[in-house]
């Protein structure tokens, strides 16, 4: 008996996957539970099973390809005795990722997948933009691309058919071709987590009025409390950094400066004040940067901060985050960890307003009362979207997180 498997619905707002890696092929037998695909949301990775027992005679989307919810995966001819097993509920990895989703938009704590509600138009945020600078009507414009998802092309020939000037700028003449020895271009394909930060990178830049303020921390007490601490965290299994207390500084700051822990809703034209601080932390991993979160980091003791710092870095190089470990992050730290340099220009995890980067701290000669002594001097880049946030604001707030990062004991007052 012919069987579509559909891609179920796997979260509020989740109109599409990307198509990571298929485990069968054409002619594969394939058991009840056996993983079929891996597939990517804004969300998180999810690994589908098989609902059935039969043999894969058709993949419909080829690894990178963006498929929709609730249209078919694949085609498999089934047992006969799996045929009269009436269809199953969606598996239970893909229904609780649905019902996490759903949980976190009722809680106010929606990800950037389940930020905007289903749109019958699938199109990039590039895309979009694109659309709105030209005046183009998304759901007028027949898509060309994967799933019948809108491309710039389709954008840009929609802005011709109305008879939009500015569409004639966005293409500009083409450069003289330029030949090459065979080989001397490697071609890689843009996938998974990396075409989710190329688009995420895009809509910040594209969207918000990026705005960089760096100062430098004394940080000799805090390199002291650390060094103290960490004996101590490591009789409790925690390998002790001074993240925490970074993330600690940065919670105390957003309680007197609100306006940083916030998002602006473009749309409706709203800013979006937080009374809670789960703090995404930026970190690298052989697929791309990615932001896991640390949930009421507000609530937290510095030893639970750097247990869950931990567990999650390891869960994100492993590739294993769950659901509830990404998404909704309020505010966004990132460090460039031994690779430091002297400060950076970090881009805004849209649609945050506030992102503070941390930078390695070094031995550095200072002025302190009319002699020139060497301390140990970190860097603090703050990018703020200047739309929401003014430069007082931002350069405050930064004080307000060395202030704590200088006098660390200060963080104990704070302490939940």
């Amino acid at each position: 008996m012919a069987y579509q498997f559909v891609l179920p619905d796997i979260g509020e707002g989740v109109v599409e996957a990307e198509v990571l890696k298929w485990f069968v092929k054409p002619g594969d037998a394939v058991v009840e539970d056996q993983a079929l695909v891996e597939v990517m949301t804004d969300k998180a990775t999810v690994t589908i099973p098989s609902p059935k027992r039969g043999r894969v005679t058709k993949l419909l989307w080829q690894e990178g390809d963006l498929a929709k919810v609730h249209h078919a995966l694949l085609e498999m001819e089934l047992d006969s005795d799996a045929a009269r097993v009436p269809e199953p509920a969606p598996p239970a990895e893909v229904e609780s990722l649905a019902q996490e989703a759903r949980e976190a938009v009722t809680a106010g704590l929606p990800g950037a997948a389940a930020a905007s509600a289903p749109r019958k138009a699938l199109a990039t945020p590039a895309v979009r933009a694109l659309a709105r600078e030209m005046g183009v009507e998304l759901g007028a414009v027949a898509g060309s691309g994967p799933g019948g998802r809108v491309t710039k092309e389709d954008v840009l020939g929609g802005a011709r058919a109305n008879g939009k000037p500015s569409a004639a700028r966005a293409a500009p003449s083409a450069p003289a071709a330029v030949s090459y020895p065979a080989g001397a271009i490697e071609v890689v394909p843009v996938r998974g987590l990396r075409r989710r930060i190329a688009e995420k990178m895009a809509q910040s830049t594209r969207t918000a009025a990026h705005f960089t303020f760096v100062e430098q921390v004394d940080a000799g007490e805090l390199v002291a409390l650390k060094d103290r601490m960490a004996r101590a965290a490591a009789e409790e299994g925690v390998k002790l950094t001074f993240l925490p207390f970074i993330v600690k500084a940065a919670v105390a700051a957003l309680r007197a400066f609100p306006i940083l822990n916030a998002s602006f809703d473009e749309e409706k034209g709203e800013i979006h004040l937080k009374r809670w601080y789960d703090i995404g932390v930026a970190t690298s991993t052989e697929q791309g940067l990615t932001v896991p979160v640390l949930r009421r980091a507000g609530e937290r003791s510095i030893l639970e901060l750097a247990r869950e710092i931990e567990r999650l870095g390891v869960e994100a190089k492993a590739g294993k985050l769950r659901p509830e470990d990404v998404g909704g992050s309020t505010f966004t730290v990132t460090s460039l960890g031994a690779l430091g340099g002297l400060f950076a220009t970090p881009v805004l995890h849209y649609p945050e307003v506030g992102i503070l980067g941390v930078h390695r701290i070094r031995p550095t000669p200072v002025a302190r009362d009319g002699q020139v002594v060497v301390r140990d001097v970190m860097h603090l880049s703050l990018t703020s979207d200047h739309r929401v946030v003014d430069g007082d604001q931002a350069a405050a707030f930064v004080y307000q997180v060395i202030r704590y990062l200088e006098d660390p004991s200060l963080l104990f007052l704070r302490m939940a």
